[in-house]
């Protein structure tokens, strides 16, 4: 299910990876590696759930990543599926560990369907909301974000800082924002924070990311060990240390927004922006560069993604429909398995239905 809780601040929180529901169909095929899911973004939003001080805009999905991961680029190939840095539907652990019982990873035809069922709706309530937002300000945040553990072989062996941000070189926001972001949490005791090293931004940062027309996207990974107890399951959240980081991030979410009023006051670009649809050109296949896994450092040359299957899912650039007047429709919530999370509370959940479940088939 996706769940959508709008504000009407020019900010956007995104929450690709703290879902945790995964279908029974593909629950039964996993191993016991693959069903303690230690590599999601575990308790995050509620790290983020003072959302509502701000009036910002939250979006997340419960679908766990290790159903489909909804930072990757979906014309990734199948053949990736043992690579961390590049599956969509990923067969391995980031370190590399297996999560499927022998000859039951996905196919074609299925990571198709989970495309379908999960990855297109999730891209399309979050372009949705982008729109929605561009037409009342000058200037709307992306905010991209993830936690992983600390430590992971092959992936952070030195250790992940508190807070790594990603900006795709520089080039998916306006460096002030970007120093506006980095200086919150610089100075702070026991803090630590890296730019554009261990992560370079996600696929949505590095999509969505286009500040020359008024839309800056960055990645914002947080170590677990800076609100969690322990880095593992059960992942129970320590209350004094996630106390101390929502202090921190709400001020440095408060800056961000403050940011696009001062912007907008010195430049006057509000009146270019406003009453636009959203102004993205998604990459083509051959120019879309492959993802590091998140906290991963990442490579020089990544590699080409190649389509997934022959008949393959929406991607961002088939989801840009634009709306040019009237007041856009709520984003739809796609019910999608028993195993939804709770409503939130104060929220605005879009079209949230009670109803038949869509099951998810293996058709290989």
């Amino acid at each position: 299910m996706i769940l959508v809780e709008e504000g009407q601040s020019p900010l956007i929180v995104c929450l690709p990876h703290s879902g945790t529901d995964i279908p029974n169909a593909v629950e039964k095929r996993l191993n016991a590696t693959g069903r303690l899911q230690a590599d999601l973004a575990w308790r995050l939003e509620r790290v983020f759930d003072f959302h509502g001080e701000l009036n910002a805009t939250v979006l997340r999905s419960s679908i766990s990543r290790y159903v489909i991961d909804l930072d990757r680029d979906p014309k990734t190939p199948v053949s990736a599926a043992n690579d961390p840095a590049r599956a969509l539907c990923p067969a391995t652990t980031l370190d590399g560990k297996r999560i499927y019982q022998e000859g039951e990873e996905p196919g074609p035809t299925e990571i198709e369907q989970r495309s379908l069922l999960f990855y297109t709706p999730f891209h399309k309530a979050l372009r949705h909301q982008i729109d929605r937002l561009l037409r009342s300000h000058g200037k709307v945040i992306v905010l991209d974000c993830q936690s992983m553990r600390s430590h992971i072989k092959g992936v952070t062996d030195n250790g992940l800082p508190i807070v790594s941000i990603g900006t795709a070189g520089g080039t998916s926001c306006d460096p002030d924002l970007r120093n506006v972001l980095v200086g919150s949490f610089k100075g702070l005791e026991g803090f630590t924070v890296s730019v554009d090293e261990q992560i370079k931004g996600g696929f949505i940062t590095q999509t969505f990311g286009r500040p020359e027309r008024g839309l800056h996207a960055m990645t914002l990974l947080l170590a677990q060990r800076s609100y969690l107890r322990h880095e593992s399951p059960p992942f129970e959240p320590d209350k004094a240390r996630m106390a101390r980081l929502k202090v921190v991030l709400q001020d440095a979410l408060t800056r961000l927004v403050d940011w696009t009023s001062v912007s907008d006051a010195s430049t006057g670009s509000q009146s270019q922006h406003q009453n636009q649809p959203l102004p993205v050109d998604v990459p083509a296949q051959d120019e879309t560069a492959a993802e590091e896994p998140d906290g991963a450092i990442a490579s020089d040359e990544p590699d080409k993604a190649e389509p997934a299957a022959e008949s393959a899912a929406e991607t961002p650039e088939d989801l840009a429909q634009d709306s040019t007047d009237g007041a856009p429709e709520k984003a739809e919530a796609i019910p999608v398995d028993p195993k939804s999370l709770p409503r939130v509370s104060s929220a605005q959940t879009s079209k949230v239905e009670d109803g038949p479940v869509t099951p998810l088939l293996v058709a290989e």
